[in-house]
């Protein structure tokens, strides 16, 4: 259904919200080496030799304290985050973070040569985060190089979405597993995915699992019910929605040019 504009202002369509996500995850992914392996941040690991999960947890939550980190990763077992803090900590997660963001700032070079957009930067200026990792990373001074900052800019709005999307799973009364559950069947995933990706035991799944069909959510198959397809459902939409702000803080004749220059950045 089609959301009606507030006080005067046009909505914010879910196509345009889709738009500024696919950019911050394309950029963000290109600090992490889980979904691309850019030279510029394989180089980086290789030398401090952080392989894997140290690598994605300094360098995404080097801005927060490190009795924050097991909160601010929510997906993953809070067992996992505490035996990976002394390596992550040998690491100095501050100068990690540095490097990690000078390293994707020059992979971003290599890939887009031209400067980032402005309405990157303005975006990240209209966010108002809430949860501790979005504003922490909206606290982080910029360096002065665009192409970096623009790292900086993608993962205060990614990390934005993703507490808006954490909340919305809260408020549906599910836990961090729940969630992942109930994503990877909506999404058709083998559940062993999980496992594998976010280190959940199979016996922990399992439970997660159960709960779910005593809430009616899951079938006797282990399919998704249309009750269990509209809870999901409703956690995307309530996501979407948490994630327009940004935009609706930019007048509506400039929504259509400043997403059309986003579209670049998303394809890098």
């Amino acid at each position: 259904m089609p959301r009606r504009a507030i006080g005067g202002i046009p909505p914010v369509s879910r196509e345009q919200v889709r738009g500024i996500s696919n950019a911050a995850n394309a950029l963000s992914h290109l600090l992490w080496l889980f979904q691309r392996q850019e030279p510029e941040v394989v180089e980086l690991v290789e030398a401090r030799g952080s392989q894997g999960f140290p690598h994605y947890l300094t360098s995404r939550l080097g801005v927060l304290p490190e009795e924050r980190w097991a909160a601010a990763v929510y997906i993953a077992p809070e067992s996992l985050i505490q035996h990976l803090l002394p390596r992550c900590r040998e690491l100095d997660p501050p100068a990690y973070l540095e490097a990690s963001l000078d390293a994707a700032g020059r992979a971003l070079r290599r890939l887009h040569p031209a400067l980032p957009p402005a309405g990157l930067r303005e975006l990240a200026e209209a966010a108002a985060p809430e949860g501790d990792l979005p504003s922490a990373w909206a606290s982080l001074p910029r360096s002065g190089n665009p192409h970096q900052d623009a790292i900086r800019d993608a993962m205060v709005l990614r990390e934005e979405r993703a507490e808006g999307h954490y909340q919305a799973a809260r408020e549906k009364g599910l836990d961090p597993l729940q969630l992942l559950v109930l994503t990877a069947l909506w999404r058709r995933q083998p559940q062993d995915s999980i496992g594998r990706n976010f280190k959940w035991s199979q016996e922990a799944i399992e439970v997660a699992a159960a709960s779910l069909a005593e809430r009616g959510w899951v079938g006797t198959e282990g399919e998704l019910t249309a009750l269990g397809i509209a809870v999901r459902e409703e956690i995307e939409r309530a996501t979407d929605q948490l994630a327009e702000r940004p935009l609706m803080a930019v007048p509506e004749p400039r929504r259509g040019p400043l997403l059309a220059q986003l579209s670049g950045l998303a394809s890098v």
